[in-house]
């Protein structure tokens, strides 16, 4: 039976990260070598035993198996052991336990204000505590999440947002549980999975979704005495202005609370100036914006600290990725021409480091030809980034496409054109 292609390239990223070969891989898991070369291409689908095997010789921590069942429709769609699966998603035990069912609903209120109950929750607890917590419990969240950021960059969210929040259920009974000193550090973790859970439900169009993270990212944070993460939940909302609504006033409104506390970092500041910088220029105020982007280059070219360098964007860096926030304020400052040779390089480096990216870089060139006049480009470029958002499911690359649509319009008549406005209309 053929796989899924997506997940295929995912555990090939996986495998190629750790520096291992297909021959090393099946050896350790028992199998053909030909069996992991179908599946990473594709061609054969990934059975539970081997996602298992793949999880403990990658040591992602249950990543590939909640990734198989993200990917698997009967998994999503039957009940699991009597209980309906519209409310139900299930969290893998660490270290081998069982896999166990527990209410959505249940779990979202008892992460977010304590309150618990019911039958499945008191049964998750009770595994709780039979797990044994150890010098490596943490590293295993961290190596599983660096395994659900690896995905990302290829699939839908729909796809791995189970996976991330039954982690992040694990952690917090498991911090409940520990040692009052170590606490802190479960915090601090839970808040990484948290901003991560808050960018996929925004780039799934679930503001109240992105906007429950952001607050849990905050509130765990702030339990760790993490001030970076605290700063950067603001930035987060200004990106979620911009990609929710395009008010640009709002977005700046956001930004620049991070520049009124008095600790945050040059990378927080930067990040906010950045998000300033956009929002100045979706209202058009090319002086401030410049300003805003001058400033945000000068704070990000500053060292980074370390409870801040892994917040913010990380699969683009350096040169590429002050050129496409140039890019950016440029493109929603109506401007086309100096954008295109900008951009257009750039996409197969984006392409081979993150599909998500490359596919939002795309939207944002098909809009920059539509500035410039050049219809055929802009049409042909907006195409093929809809296909890759059908594929991965991406709002921010959607919203993009969006205000592209006044401009399009002027050449409603061609027949590419069409296919576009028609394929955006749902979401207009």
């Amino acid at each position: 039976m053929p796989g899924n292609k997506e997940l295929g390239a995912v555990l090939r990223e996986l495998r190629k990260s750790r520096k291992l070969t297909l021959a090393t891989v099946a050896r350790r898991a028992g199998c053909a070598e030909a069996l992991v070369s179908y599946v990473e291409s594709g061609n054969r689908q990934l059975h539970p035993w081997l996602a298992a095997k793949l999880d403990e010789i990658y040591g992602t921590g249950g990543v590939v198996a909640a990734l198989l069942r993200g990917t698997n429709p009967e998994t999503n769609s039957r009940s699991v052991f009597g209980v309906s699966n519209t409310d139900t998603l299930i969290v893998e035990l660490p270290e081998g336990g069982a896999s166990m069912p527990l209410s959505r609903r249940e779990l979202l209120a008892a992460l977010g204000v304590g309150i618990t109950g019911g039958l499945l929750h008191g049964q998750f607890e009770r595994e709780l505590d039979k797990v044994q917590l150890d010098g490596d419990t943490l590293q295993r969240f961290d190596d599983a999440y660096v395994g659900f950021q690896t995905a990302a960059r290829t699939l839908p969210p729909s796809q791995l947002m189970d996976g991330l929040i039954g982690n992040v259920a694990v952690l917090d009974g498991l911090r409940r549980r520990a040692p009052l000193a170590e606490r802190p550090r479960y915090s601090h973790m839970q808040a990484r999975y948290a901003e991560s859970l808050s960018w996929l439900s925004e780039e799934a169009g679930d503001i109240a979704g992105a906007m429950y993270w952001i607050d849990r990212a905050t509130q765990w944070g702030q339990a760790a005495n993490w001030q970076a993460m605290t700063a950067y939940s603001f930035v987060r909302r200004s990106m979620m202005v911009v990609s929710f609504s395009g008010d640009g006033m709002r977005a700046v409104d956001n930004a620049q609370a991070v520049f009124a506390m008095p600790r945050s970092s040059p990378r927080m500041r930067g990040l906010a100036a950045k998000q300033m910088a956009f929002g100045h220029a979706l209202a058009g105020d090319e002086l401030a914006s410049n300003l805003a982007l001058d400033d945000a280059m000068t704070l990000l070219s500053k060292p980074m600290r370390e409870d801040d360098a892994i917040l913010g964007q990380r699969s683009v860096v350096n040169d590429d990725l002050f050129a496409i926030f140039r890019a950016t304020c440029d493109i929603y400052l109506g401007r086309g021409e100096r954008v295109v040779p900008v951009l257009e390089p750039r996409l197969s480096s984006l392409s081979a480091s993150s599909v998500r990216t490359a596919t939002i870089t795309r939207a944002k060139l098909a809009r920059a030809y539509a500035n410039a006049g050049q219809p055929e480009e802009a049409a042909s470029l907006s195409l093929a980034a809809l296909d890759d958002i059908d594929r991965i499911g991406s709002l921010s690359a959607r919203s993009e496409l969006k205000r592209a649509l006044p401009v399009l319009s002027n050449w409603h008549g061609r027949e590419d054109i069409q296919m576009v406005m028609q394929r955006l209309k749902p979401s207009v």
